[in-house]
């Protein structure tokens, strides 16, 4: 094959890795960071809370944490 019908072949073809993507529409954006938002705060309280009863994760902080978050 010669170098110009390489080239043309490339610049014609489909490249498999250039598809287009559908960008999200603003409400599941939206939805989407107000629940990783959610998260990270209950990880933080969690951890704060962890952090108060000793440092230790025990059957008791287990059971507030699910009485809490649940």
């Amino acid at each position: 094959m010669p170098a110009a019908a390489a080239q043309l072949h490339s610049f014609i073809a489909p490249q498999d890795s250039v598809a287009p993507t559908a960008r999200k529409g603003f409400l599941a954006r939206f939805m989407a960071g107000l629940y990783e938002a959610r998260s990270r705060q209950a990880e933080r309280e969690i951890a704060h809370l962890i952090e108060l009863k000793g440092g230790r994760l025990t059957d008791d902080i287990e059971r507030q944490i699910e009485r809490r978050f649940i």
